[in-house]
């Protein structure tokens, strides 16, 4: 089965949890780039309530063919009890028929996204694809 991890990362915790699955799973690793890094006094307000709103962020392109791989990874940080916005930019990527791994990183871990998670899986689904697991993972 061929694998990839895709990650966006501000801070580095979920560089670090995506980098730490891709070796584990053997599974292509690609850093989700956004086209404008904001500021922490503006991640902190507008992109927080971007984040809130499931709205999505202009991303770089990715080098891969997504349609190549089996399994999808998408892992991202928790912001306002959801995920970045470009979590939401990375949904969209996604190929009809994948089976996607969701990790959410946040300084809460377990239970984190307890309110967004349903919202999230039915976005994945609207792709086409199936949640075949679903984690909150507390930052290192």
């Amino acid at each position: 089965m061929k694998a990839i991890v895709l990650f966006y990362s501000y801070s580095g915790h979920t560089q670090k949890a995506a980098q730490k699955l891709a070796r584990t799973q053997e599974a292509d690793l690609v850093e989700i780039k956004t086209l404008k890094r904001h500021s922490k006094p503006y991640l902190f307000t507008v992109e927080c309530m971007r984040a809130l709103l499931g709205k999505s962020a202009a991303i770089e392109p990715i080098p891969n063919d997504l349609k190549q791989y089996d399994m999808i990874t998408l892992a991202a940080p928790v912001w306002a009890s959801n995920p970045a916005p470009a979590f939401n930019a990375m949904v969209k990527l996604l190929p009809k028929g994948k089976n996607v791994q969701v990790i959410l990183v946040s300084s809460s871990g377990a239970g984190a996204t307890k309110r967004s998670e349903p919202k999230i899986r039915k976005s994945i689904r609207e792709q086409g694809c199936t949640v075949v697991a679903y984690k909150d993972v507390k930052q290192s």
